[in-house]
């Protein structure tokens, strides 16, 4: 027989549609296992596990907490300050031993007796004050404050940017780990058919029936199919360590999903999504940056203006500790105006100017990337779509090829390896297929993560 030797040629590339004929789907509607270490999840329970203890989400809700304290650090520019002093001075400097006199309004005539002032004896004071300090016009800190303000709605849309992309880093994972198990199934089974082809084989050669490169040919592909299976273990604990630690949990957990990928319904795209202007929460918060930093170029120039505020404050003076005899306040309003602090502020400005700069580059390089990124998603959708409908037509004229010659070999009329070639082909056609449902639905996820909308509607 002149075709012995293409003979396992031919069946090692047809093991492969063999199994796809008769692997079942091991994935199927299932609640969360009990077993803590053994997580079987659908998409939508992963995701609202991934929003509640996912870690990069959870720091994103702590940088808004920070801002919003340093918002409410700002609200000193118009509500007073307030504080409470208590004071114990023993002294018998003349200067200060005639005024805490004066302050506990007991000053007599003897105490203008010049040898007792200038040379008094030991004097204690015991002051309480109650002081307060009213900002009354501050127009720089009024604009850092509208700064913080910015920078804060800008954390705001941070974190829903950050929630949007922890989903769609669920989604994709997801969709791996659903790859990656059919194809340790595909793998296991095909390695099982494997070495029952080489241990035939063996017997083949060893009645004579086949050379020792065909023999040798068999235990290849066995040793190949190990090599293959080992590798996709090895990706599909990645896969499960990355999907662990994106729900927030140790790595050592495993993660089984529980549904197949199915195709998105699509509706009709309009004309102009690609070109329409980008605005989700990343090109939100960005520019809310754009204006903090503007904000703070206004805030340092107005740094040169001079700032009025108020204060004032009630005394209690006494000889003794606690006590409480005699008492004075004091109001006032305070102008400040610096006039030159050695270019200090002048730096300001020009550090302020910087930093605007380069939040106007980053927003534009951001919008650009965003606009690319659409682009692409769209193109890899339109391919997708045309990859689904290539490899569904190949799938139906490969299983009528299948079925016409599965008859003629029944009835002996068709050779093993004219049979095993068109059940290749037909599971490669399979294999396409769910690589583009895969492409297709991470596209979509794609263009809604960025768009934020549901292209189902």
């Amino acid at each position: 027989m002149n075709y012995k030797k293409p003979f396992y040629i031919y069946l090692t590339g047809g093991i492969l549609g063999l199994v796809l004929f008769a692997i079942p789907l091991r994935i199927g509607a299932q609640n969360l296992s009990q077993n803590d270490d053994d997580l079987q999840l659908s998409l939508e329970e992963a995701t609202e596990l991934a929003l509640e203890q996912n870690f990069t989400l959870e720091q994103a809700g702590y940088d808004v907490d920070k801002t919003r304290a340093q918002y409410r650090q700002t609200n000193a520019v118009f509500l007073p300050r307030i504080s409470f002093e208590y004071n114990a001075v023993s002294t018998n400097d003349p200067l200060n031993v005639f005024g805490f006199k004066l302050k506990q309004e007991i000053v007599t005539q003897q105490d203008f007796n010049p040898a007792l002032l200038t040379d008094p004896d030991v004097t204690q004071n015991y002051s309480a004050a109650f002081k307060i300090q009213q900002p009354l016009l501050n127009p720089d800190m009024f604009l850092q404050r509208s700064a913080v303000k910015n920078q804060l709605n800008s954390a705001d849309e941070q974190l829903a940017g950050t929630r949007n992309y922890v989903e769609f880093q669920v989604r994709n994972q997801y969709y791996s780990l659903i790859l990656h198990h059919r194809q340790l199934d595909v793998l296991e089974t095909a390695l099982e058919t494997a070495a029952e082809h080489r241990r035939q084989a063996q017997n083949f050669f060893e009645e004579g029936l086949i050379s020792k490169e065909d023999f040798l040919a068999a235990r290849v592909y066995e040793l190949e199919m190990e090599s293959r299976k080992l590798n996709t273990e090895n990706q599909l604990a990645k896969v499960e360590e990355e999907m662990a630690i994106l729900l927030g949990m140790d790595g050592s957990v495993k993660i089984t999903p529980t549904e197949d990928l199915a195709r998105i319904d699509l509706a009709v795209l309009p004309e102009n999504l690609v070109t329409a202007p980008i605005n989700n929460a990343q090109t939100r918060a960005i520019e809310y940056r754009v204006n903090a930093a503007e904000n703070m170029v206004k805030s340092s120039n107005f740094s040169f203006l001079p700032k009025v505020n108020l204060f004032g404050y009630y005394e209690f003076n006494d000889p003794d500790f606690a006590g409480f005899d005699a008492s004075s306040y004091m109001i006032g309003a305070n102008l400040t105006w610096t006039i030159f602090s050695g270019y200090s502020n002048i730096g300001k400005v020009m550090e302020a100017k910087a930093d605007y700069r380069k939040a106007q580059s980053m927003q534009q390089n951001h919008r650009m990337e965003q606009e690319n990124q659409v682009r692409q998603a769209y193109r890899a959708l339109e391919h997708a779509q045309q990859e689904l409908e290539l490899t569904d037509e190949s799938i139906a004229q490969s299983e009528e090829d299948v079925k016409i010659r599965t008859n003629r070999y029944e009835q002996g009329m068709q050779r093993t390896t004219d049979l095993l070639e068109a059940e290749t082909k037909l599971a490669e056609a399979r294999l396409k297929n769910v690589a583009a449902l895969y492409k297709y639905n991470m596209s979509i996820a794609t263009l809604e993560m960025l768009l934020e909308k549901d292209l189902n509607n």
